[in-house]
């Protein structure tokens, strides 16, 4: 018989989570001091809405969970079926590393089952693929599905303040890579028994499969199975990771290059999209602790290049010929992919190039220049933001691309060059 485990996993852990992770001793409200009056001032709070959502995805009182956050926020209140709760910077830490220490008591045990088992989830809390098999103890499995994923999610709502969550989660067999159950929460479920479990094995026909493809990308030969130790580990990383931004985004991911991780360097794998070009490098990031990968990729920021990179060639045609310009654009943070084309210039910050053709351009080059900064004074606010301008004789212009741009920035081929920013705080700057 099929098990919803949603229902399981409520009935063998009920409300364990939001209530112990609160139960520890409240710290005293924090104290700033006043320069003025010399006096000790407390410090100020915040609100975070803790949603009806997740009391009912752990099937836990909100009257019980509201009793307990009394005794560690500064306030708890009641909206409707949410809670309301005021912290302090410090109070709201404390929860954070409370939600940690309930997911590191899962991880801990699943490695004491030495099966294999581990956990993989997204550093924006909204993703997680649980690598289990069949075996796997009842009481663990229910634990690992609801703790970790529900402490992932509150951990995530303290950081950002955003109640709004939606979770997709997997289970894949630990032995051959394939799914078994999949779902999206809190308004789904994953429904599997075992007759899924049957089917998740293959006599390891799609993970050997898979392994020969990583092979021939890395550049290894021979049979798998005479690989070093340390070639079957990169082979494995780049199986594991091409998998997940590949599941993430629902298309193929082209390899370009891996580097294990080291003291230097954290261990990230490049690659570009199907849906897009070479020049398109997405790099995916990823840290293991305890039993659990997280994982961080920067392709919304490619998702988002296009949409920033049309703003800024609006305003520059103002004044100089669209047939004279390359706009590149590098997308430093705030890249998720999800903002509005019209806004997307005071949520993202950029660097952008413009390169221009000095037999088109240089009459209008200095115009242009002065215009700069009233326009990112205008356009740019709450982000930092720059726009580099370079112009180049013609022949050497023609020979910039996207793919090679930041290379050309080292060679001495520049008639002009001039860079306005602008900071966080407004404040703009011409160099």
């Amino acid at each position: 018989m099929d098990k919803l485990y949603k229902t399981v996993l409520a009935t063998v852990t009920a409300a364990s989570v939001l209530v112990c992770s609160a139960c520890a001793g409240a710290p005293a409200a924090d104290q700033v001091q006043d320069p003025d009056a010399g006096k000790t001032l407390p410090e100020m709070t915040e609100k975070i809405t803790i949603p009806a959502s997740i009391f009912k995805f752990a099937n836990t009182d909100i009257e019980d969970n509201m009793e307990a956050f009394e005794d560690y926020c500064t306030d708890v209140r009641r909206d409707g079926d949410d809670l309301i709760l005021e912290v302090t910077p410090t109070q709201k830490e404390e929860l954070i590393e409370m939600y940690a220490g309930s997911i590191d008591d899962v991880l801990e045990d699943m490695e004491k089952d030495e099966q294999g088992y581990y956990v993989e989830a997204d550093t924006d809390h909204s993703r997680f693929i649980y690598h289990i098999d069949e075996n796997i103890d009842g009481i663990l499995q229910a634990k690992m599905l609801l703790t970790i994923t529900t402490s992932d999610v509150l951990t995530g709502i303290m950081e950002t303040g955003d109640p709004n969550w939606s979770v997709s989660a997997k289970i894949v067999n630990c032995h051959t890579g394939l799914t078994v159950g999949e779902g999206t929460f809190p308004d789904g479920s994953i429904t599997f028994g075992p007759d899924e479990w049957k089917a998740s094995y293959d006599g390891g026909a799609w993970l050997g499969a898979r392994q020969e493809e990583v092979m021939d990308m890395t550049g290894l030969t021979g049979p798998y199975e005479e690989l070093t130790d340390t070639q079957k580990g990169v082979v494995t990383s780049v199986v594991q990771m091409l998998d997940w931004i590949e599941g993430k985004y629902e298309q193929q991911f082209h390899y370009i290059s891996y580097a294990p991780g080291d003291a230097v360097e954290q261990e990230h794998l490049k690659v570009y999209p199907e849906q897009g070009g070479e020049s398109d490098v997405v790099t995916v990031y990823r840290t293991y602790e305890n039993g659990m990968y997280r994982y961080e990729d920067d392709y919304g920021a490619i998702l988002m290049r296009p949409a920033y990179e049309e703003q800024v060639r609006a305003f520059a045609e103002q004044y100089l010929p669209s047939e004279g310009i390359k706009i590149y654009t590098e997308i430093k943070n705030g890249g998720s992919g999800a903002a509005e084309e019209e806004a997307i210039l005071n949520e993202v910050s950029a660097v952008t190039y413009i390169f221009m053709d000095d037999a088109l351009c240089s009459e209008q080059y200095e115009a242009f220049l002065e215009a700069v900064p009233d326009w990112l004074t205008e356009n740019c606010q709450g982000v930092p933001a720059g726009i580099y301008l370079r112009m180049a004789e013609s022949e050497a212009w023609k020979q910039i691309g996207r793919s090679d741009y930041e290379d050309k920035l080292r060679e001495d081929i520049y008639t002009e060059e001039a860079e306005c920013a602008i900071s966080r705080s407004g404040k703009v700057t011409v160099y």
